[in-house]
């Protein structure tokens, strides 16, 4: 019920809003209605009375899941989709991909290491570090978009971890088993193969929280750090999703469920703007498309939703320690015996934000860059979402431009 009064009452201030318009037109006034229904959704669903009232009703539903056999459910239908990604994932990996090798590593993941013609100028690789949540094709969607592809012609060798999709025998890894046998054997195995004494590490949104930790930890095994779309800090003011998760009993949920279903992520980016999410398809068709154009967007589309369940231990622990407490911000975080002390992070350190992102805050990313104590740091904010910094066009002809110059100015 709080859910559609606030749609409701979203809707009805953006309409109202258009209605003082001076010369409008068809384009301004949908422009204006859309921009303030964004604005006035974003800010219902952030308030404390709806969060707790969603909270209540997830909690709900998590302690009637047993008794209707929905945990046990969830767990057989994971299984299945993992043996199904198995069959898919060298599909996936080679249509309008850069071709890749596959590393096997230890453990249920893999590094891909990408080939290419262009001449290698830089002895130190760049690892990418792909989130938890999404899968880590989003920089290499398409020729035409590929983030991989730009480093490549830079001169870099190119490296790249895929979590893949895990399983009911995941569901109590932690978080220190993800930076430390998982992050530091890529680590080191892409030394290993390269020769090369450290890395650059390039972190996208959990993964730039990986990146962070391992940075800490390990110091002498990264030469340069690039967080890309990273949440940090959330004293500032938080996102719809990270609004939401803070009134979220994340214990109990993982408890009931062990690993996190990707049913349950892909429902809670909808909810935060179904406007959006309803007539996006109709918005976009609206006008002529190219065949390239339709292609970007359908391959967005499936990316989106291509979301993989989170492995329940480590998802907790982020949830708790970073998102609740903010413990990683604020220098407080321990991992097993670790104590992540982000003031050990001295190397070069480029922070991308998008002063759009509705999934993670500026304002969370941007602190990261006063905390650290390295001395050689930027931030370049961009104008676009969290999508949008990877795939779209301006961000292609102005911000990775700008990422490329940073890059070679630290790989001497």
């Amino acid at each position: 019920m709080k859910y559609s009064t606030i749609i409701f009452d979203s809707w009805f201030k953006a309409l109202k809003s258009a209605s003082n318009l001076q010369n409008p037109t068809g384009k301004n006034i949908q422009d204006k209605i859309r921009g303030n229904f964004d604005a006035e959704i974003s800010a219902g669903l952030k308030k404390t009375d709806f969060s707790k009232a969603l909270s209540d009703f997830i909690n709900s539903y998590t302690q009637l899941a047993p008794s209707i056999y929905r945990d046990k459910l969830y767990k057989q239908f994971e299984d299945v989709i993992s043996n199904y990604d198995r069959m898919v994932e060298p599909l996936r990996d080679v249509v309008d991909r850069t071709p890749s090798e596959v590393i096997p590593m230890r453990g249920r993941f893999e590094v891909h290491h990408y080939k290419t013609d262009s001449p290698q100028k830089f002895k130190t690789p760049i690892l990418v570090v792909g989130s938890l949540i999404n899968r880590h094709y989003i920089l290499d969607l398409l020729p035409q978009t590929s983030v991989i592809r730009q480093f490549q012609q830079l001169g870099f060798d190119v490296y790249a971890t895929d979590w893949r999709i895990p399983t009911v025998q995941d569901e109590a890894m932690s978080l220190e088993s993800y930076a430390h046998d998982y992050l530091e054997n890529a680590v080191d195995t892409v030394e290993e193969i390269t020769g090369s004494r450290n890395v650059i590490l390039f972190g996208y949104c959990w993964g730039g929280i990986l990146s962070l930790i391992y940075s800490a930890l390990h110091p002498e095994n990264v030469k340069a750090l690039v967080l890309h779309a990273t949440p940090v800090d959330f004293d500032k003011s938080p996102a719809v999703l990270e609004a939401w998760i803070k009134e979220f009993d994340v214990k109990k949920f993982v408890n009931t469920f062990g690993n996190v279903p990707s049913s349950f992520l892909n429902i809670a980016f909808w909810l935060r703007n179904p406007l959006e999410a309803a007539s996006k398809y109709s918005f976009y068709f609206s006008q002529v498309r190219s065949a390239n154009e339709i292609k970007q967007f359908l391959a967005v589309e499936y990316w989106l939703y291509d979301s993989v369940p989170i492995i329940g231990k480590a998802f907790e622990q982020i949830i708790n320690d970073i998102y609740k407490n903010n413990l990683l911000i604020q220098n407080k975080m321990m991992l097993g015996d670790d104590h992540i002390d982000i003031k050990k992070i001295t190397m070069p350190v480029l922070n991308i934000v998008g002063t759009n992102d509705d999934l993670v805050s500026a304002e969370s990313s941007r602190t990261i860059t006063n905390v650290i104590a390295s001395k050689d740091k930027k931030i370049l904010e961009f104008p676009t979402g969290h999508v949008g910094l990877c795939i779209s066009k301006t961000a292609h002809k102005k911000l990775w431009p700008e990422v490329g110059k940073w890059l070679i100015e630290h790989s001497a």
